[in-house]
């Protein structure tokens, strides 16, 4: 393992090297201190972070130290006493590390380590606003997001993702979700896209002495789709796009999106598409509640019930739209819903973030960040049971105050919830508040 990591280093030292070989090095340094939630409990944390920018790389380090309720001293990020909490604790010093953005075509290499938020492939077809930082900062998922344009004569980009990294590098006991995509443009005005998506093993995410007694669940699917941008300017983009994805194991089914429209007029974006689904299947199946209910504990009888095993084998077909707006330089807003029906049952899906305009925040002084969002699975066509708490609702808020110049409050509250073993469920509350400061 020590080899293997060690030539992983040495490569992406080279890259580096070469890419910002002449670029001029800026440093800073930032703190962070306060409770944070670990587990069910509140844990007091102080961490420093280092920071450095070479060019259009950024890299921010975490240097963490944990106090528990009884105010003893925890080696959370600083334990090497096995190979896989050594490799934990190596990447929990990575707060993050950023080249690029995914969609700026004028750069050939994007990459990310670090939080992943908000991720889709393609149309979302397989994965849709995956995210990996449940849980954080007390559990941390250092993911791995890279993209290179301009392959095979401009013709061709790669992308591929790792939702952990930390998963790959225990190689004895692997079971990361990974997912790629690759893009081609055989005609100047046509996007064929191919994606796979796999969960090398839905169950990584339970406790060692759970996993130790069940054998590896892995799921995966694979898709197509073609899209054509009938329009490509500055500042207007539009395009037509159709899709058909398949679930790759022995509970197999399909799905399809056609038509499906996007629209980019600025600040706003629109997509609308018709779905299809046969047999277990789930448009964006890999979704921000993907790691919440990856694999899910019953505390009374044990069972285990993954993500795929709610899949249902029916026949349905509905619509999916979402948008994502600036209302009067004041909110930022987006939302998405997706309703389908069926011969066995009804399927919707409700996803909603808002919050303050930079533009508008300029002028509160004392709020740099303010912002709240709720999504939900729901199980056949009545809404007005939107608001019930189920092991498929998400929902939190977060809040960044300045009350003086470089020290900010940081208020971050999640709500979901998992099987109390009565047949209800209980509620799990992430809470992070925490000062920050600019060093």
């Amino acid at each position: 393992m020590r080899c293997r990591f060690c030539w992983v280093v040495a490569f992406w030292g080279l890259i580096f090297q070469g890419l910002f070989a002449n670029a001029r090095a800026e440093w800073d340094l930032s703190g962070l201190m306060g409770t944070i939630t670990v587990g069910q409990a509140q844990w007091q944390r102080l961490d420093m972070q280092p920071g450095i920018r070479l060019g259009e790389l950024e890299v921010v380090f975490d240097l963490e130290l944990f106090l528990d309720p009884e105010g003893r001293v925890r080696n959370s990020g600083w334990d090497f006493s096995t190979r896989r909490k050594g490799v934990e604790s190596a990447l929990r010093k990575i707060h993050y590390l950023r080249y690029g953005r995914p969609n700026d075509r004028s750069r050939r290499l994007y990459l990310q380590a670090g939080a992943m938020e908000g991720v889709t492939l393609g149309s979302g077809l397989l994965m849709r606003n995956y995210r990996n930082t449940h849980g954080a900062p007390g559990v941390k998922r250092m993911g791995l997001d890279v993209q290179i344009r301009n392959f095979w004569g401009d013709k061709m980009t790669v992308r591929t993702l790792v939702g952990d990294v930390g998963e790959v590098l225990d190689f004895e006991d692997s079971g990361p979700l990974v997912g790629g995509r690759v893009e081609f443009y055989p005609l100047p005005q046509l996007d064929v896209g191919i994606t796979a998506v796999a969960d090398i093993d839905q169950l990584r995410g339970l406790p060692d002495s759970i996993r130790a007694a069940n054998p590896r669940d892995a799921f995966a699917a694979a898709s197509v789709d073609v899209a054509y941008p009938f329009v490509d300017k500055q500042h207007l983009r539009a395009e037509v796009y159709a899709g058909i994805g398949r679930i790759l194991d022995g509970e197999s089914g399909t799905g399809i999106s056609l038509p499906g429209v996007m629209v980019e007029v600025g600040m706003l974006r629109l997509r609308a598409e018709y779905q299809w689904t046969q047999g277990h299947f789930q448009h964006g199946h890999f979704d921000a509640l993907y790691d919440v209910n990856r694999a899910v504990v019953d505390p009374n009888t044990g069972s285990i019930t993954t993500r795929e095993a709610t899949l249902q084998a029916a026949s349905m077909r509905g619509i999916f739209g979402e948008a994502f707006l600036t209302i009067y330089r004041t909110l930022l807003a987006s939302g998405s819903y997706q309703y389908l029906t069926g011969e066995v049952s009804n399927a919707q899906i409700v996803e909603g973030r808002v919050g303050f305009a930079p533009e508008f925040l300029t002028r509160l002084h004392k709020v740099s960040r303010a912002e709240g969002y709720f999504e939900k699975r729901v199980r056949g066509s009545d809404l007005g049971k939107l608001l019930d708490a189920t092991p498929d609702t998400r929902f939190g808020y977060l809040v960044v105050l300045e009350p003086v110049a470089n020290v900010g409050m940081v208020w971050d509250v999640e709500f979901t919830y998992r099987p109390d073993g009565a047949g209800g469920v209980e509620r799990q509350r992430t809470l992070n508040i925490q000062i920050k400061m600019d060093l």
